[in-house]
């Protein structure tokens, strides 16, 4: 009876108390909507590769190159030899196995794809867990001639149809073979770095004619898995590195004779279940998470949870208020501390249940929404402990709004409460809300001016001038594959004549889509093995007038002039003449050439093979440009040097004007007509740029998101709060009118009591805000100021002071216009 009589008062006390009720249910049920959302999020990101059977044991090398004079290259790849070479030095290595993702052209009768094939060692297959679904996997890498395949490609080559032993023709660099589907297995999980969509066994001799694939250490195109035994200090094998480099990397010819070659070149190994979150370098081949946004989201879901709670508990103790008849008179007829402490707290058990049942709608609702935003696949389980992770976070959201308001509530002392025949409101209580509400804004304001930075440094790098023209340029991609190399000058003369096309080119790389491509420089007054290590693009014809780069000094590319580099085996054989070169500005610096206008003529020595064979060309420097930001603001320009090869490149580029589209349909139609086996590809610079920032373009996506939501919590509350107020001041406004005080007075005293809590906060969230924002800049070299993230800062302050007064000024005008008869009657 005691139980049903407990949940009749609170039900009928929640009807009764309607705004409180809705208040705190669908504050609640937001707060545990975003939590659970932030939590599914969180959880798959800190649960990549963990599925694997031997995942304890199963590591990862990356490479560091550290050289002299530039910045240093991290790499997730490594050079091919590395694995028989680790293999000797390292005995307690028990598998190993690289694997490198790549995108060949595959024909299926006569129909053409370009779908990414991993490339790999046998031992592949056991390192990490394949279902076989048909066919024999082991047998399929054993031989170079077969392929395996996942259900996706196997589905999408064949359909229903039966694909084994059927044929695949596969051009990896130039080299066309046929190969039998000798075995399928299911999709490899989406949460890990390990991406085999299609695996073929490394064919040795198929690829002697790209020896820096795998055979050369100067080159880095294949990740190296392998796996050690149960117990085993990876810290040992990384100590060893060092050593382990000296006594197997060919001597490299810059820094001088006595240069240590681990000093340039390092090793780490990593565990697989590491490299999402803590894995670095370039050649990744799926998308890394950061373990800085993990914690950092892990935080606003708890921010935001905490939020809610603290809304339960100010409208709570805000409510007692006007419940100490109610307490008083309980106690009187017989109910003791402890019977109003339970009553009270099931009282939030109810409010809590409500609010699950709403987040779970909230959840059901948005996850679709919220999957294809951060492209995954993320489901709440409600048969596994899915349900009990919900229901134990609604529970402590409640349980921690509700334990401080029944204390308080079950405290009353009837004596005091029904001589006075009043409502009860403590100076600590008052002191608690209002602590309460700066620490709710503190915590809206700073992830508001965090948005707003985050913002801020993506329009930035929008803005930013790039030393370049991204807008309006279209890129024609595969030029370079087999089939359509040998029309690239075709295709090119055609879009030249195109009437939208104001300037063409041709290139290995485009602005966005470049590779960490280098070469080894020096002057003719540096010893042989000291050069210098620059970076290289490989342009043609027309590059610098498509993209609009400035010259600062000598000129460009000319078709009248010998500006081509001299080829390896023209140079091998004595018979080259002297290149060409257009450097950026960062490279005179690297390569002491003084001033653009002093470099101008003077000569340079290029290695054009093999680092260890010691053949370079002679190149003149004809062109100096400015330090233009081709790849990402996250790094900072690197020197380089442009060669000149008129054809041989993998891109088409051109400058248009007008609607993109028809320009865009005559090249395919071109294509089309012309090209065999290779799928027409195109995109924009503009595009290609703004895809570096993705990451980031996210992150600000969902700092928004999640800080609007903390922002409507922590509204609701005040709006609460401030209705509860003005009807416990209602006879003081009566007074005041009485007295002579207009609207305007009486509106303008229940919002200062608002904003003042409001104004507190704003000192507390501002200098962790721009610490921690500051702190998150240093990812990009190129970045918006301090000024800048104080401005968000003031900006912050005044919008969460302006959504302030307009939840408290709507109610409060409402109350103060209200007779004051019927305010003075109110007690």
């Amino acid at each position: 009876m005691l139980i049903s009589n407990y949940f009749k008062s609170s039900w009928r006390n929640l009807i009764k108390n309607k705004l409180f009720s809705v208040i705190n249910v669908f504050g609640l049920a937001i707060g545990l909507a975003a939590c659970v959302l932030i939590t599914l999020y969180v959880r798959d990101e800190l649960g990549f590769d963990e599925f694997w059977s031997k995942a304890d044991n199963i590591y990862r090398t990356h490479t560091t190159f550290d050289l002299p004079g530039r910045d240093p290259m991290l790499a997730a790849v490594t050079p091919g030899p590395v694995m028989a070479a680790m293999q000797k030095d390292f005995p307690e290595i028990e598998m190993a196995a690289r694997i490198s993702l790549q995108g060949p052209t595959v024909i299926r009768d006569g129909e053409s794809f370009i779908d990414y094939v991993s490339v790999a060692d046998p031992d592949i297959i056991n390192i990490f867990d394949f279902e076989i679904v048909a066919g024999d996997l082991a047998a399929s890498i054993a031989d170079t001639s077969s392929i395996a395949l996942s259900e996706e490609l196997a589905k999408k080559y064949f359909g229903e149809a039966d694909p084994i032993n059927k044929i695949l023709t596969i051009t990896f660099f130039g080299n066309t073979k046929d190969y039998k589907v000798a075995a399928i297995y299911k999709d490899l999980p989406t949460n890990s770095q390990v991406m085999i969509p299609a695996l073929v066994g490394i064919d040795e001799d198929l690829w002697t004619n790209v020896e820096f694939v795998f055979h050369s250490w100067f080159s880095v195109n294949a990740q190296l898995f392998f796996t050690l035994p149960d117990g085993y200090d990876i810290a040992q094998m990384n100590k060893a590195f060092p050593t382990f480099v000296e006594n197997n990397y060919p001597a490299i010819p810059i820094g001088g004779p006595d240069a240590k070659v681990s000093e340039m070149v390092k090793f780490e190994a990593m565990n697989v279940k590491d490299l999402h979150l803590k894995g670095y370098g370039f050649s990744e081949y799926r998308d890394r998470g950061s373990m800085e946004t993990v914690e950092t989201f892990s935080a606003i879901a708890l921010l935001i949870l905490i939020i809610a709670a603290i809304n339960f508990m100010n409208l709570s103790t805000a409510n007692a208020s006007q419940r100490a008849r109610e307490v008083s008179l309980r106690k009187v007829v017989g109910a003791s501390r402890g019977d109003l402490i339970i009553q009270f707290l099931g009282e939030s058990m109810l409010i809590t249940l409500f609010a699950l049942l709403s987040a779970m709608v909230m959840v059901e609702m948005m996850l679709p929404i919220f999957n294809d935003f951060v492209g995954k696949e993320l489901t709440l389980d409600y048969m596994s402990g899915d349900l009990f992770l919900v229901f134990g976070l609604a529970m402590v959201a409640g349980f921690l709004g509700a334990v401080y308001p029944a204390f308080v509530l079950s405290s009353f002392r009837p004596a005091v409460v029904l001589k006075a025949n009043k409502s009860v409101n403590s100076k600590a209580s008052t002191m608690l809300r209002t602590g309460l509400v700066i620490f709710q804004f503190g915590i809206s304001i700073g992830l508001f001016v965090s948005t707003g930075v985050i913002y801020a440094q993506m329009q930035y790098a929008a803005s930013m001038d790039v030393g370049f023209t991204r807008d309006n340029i279209l890129i024609v991609e595969r030029i370079g594959r087999n089939g359509a190399s040998d029309k690239e000058m075709m295709l090119l003369e055609e879009l030249r004549r195109h009437p939208q096309v104001v300037e063409v080119t041709n290139s290995s790389e485009v602005p966005g889509r470049s590779n960490e491509n280098n070469t080894i420089l020096r002057t003719p007054d540096m010893p042989i093995g000291e050069g210098v290590l620059i970076g290289q693009r490989r342009v043609g014809y027309g590059f610098f007038e498509t993209f609009e780069v400035p010259l600062m000094s000598g000129r460009f590319f000319d078709r009248e002039r010998n500006d081509e580099r001299p080829s390896t085996d023209s140079v091998r054989e004595g018979k080259a003449g002297t290149g060409s070169l257009v450097v950026n500005e960062s490279a005179l610096g690297r390569l002491g050439l003084g001033s653009p206008k002093e470099a101008l003529g003077k000569i340079v020595l290029l290695g054009v093979s093999d680092p260890s064979e010691f053949l370079e060309a002679k190149m003149e420097i004809v062109g100096v440009i400015p330090d233009i930001h081709l790849d990402s603001l996250r790094s900072a320009v690197r020197p380089e040097v442009f060669m000149l090869f008129e054809e041989g490149h993998n891109f088409l580029s051109a400058r248009f004007k007008g609607d993109p589209e028809p320009l865009v349909e005559h090249m395919r139609s071109l294509w089309d007509a012309n090209v065999i086996g290779v799928p027409f590809s195109h995109s924009f610079v503009s595009e290609n740029m703004a895809n570096l920032y993705q990451a980031e373009e996210n992150e600000a996506l969902m700092f928004a998101g999640f800080s609007l939501l903390a922002i409507i919590v922590a509204s609701l509350g005040l709006f609460g709060l401030a209705s509860f107020s003005a009807e416990r001041r209602t006879r003081e406004i009566g007074v005041r009118k009485v007295m002579g005080a207009s609207v305007w007075n009486v509106v303008r005293l229940l919002v200062w009591q608002f904003s003042l809590p409001v104004l507190i906060a704003n000192l507390i969230a501002w200098p962790i805000a721009f610490w921690q924002m500051d702190k998150w800049l240093e990812r990009f070299v190129y970045r918006i100021g301090a000024a800048e993230i104080i401005i968000l800062c003031a900006f912050g302050g005044l919008a969460a002071l302006m959504i302030a007064w307009g939840t408290v000024a709507g109610n409060s005008y409402r109350v103060a216009r209200s007779n004051p008869i019927h305010a003075l009657r109110s007690e």
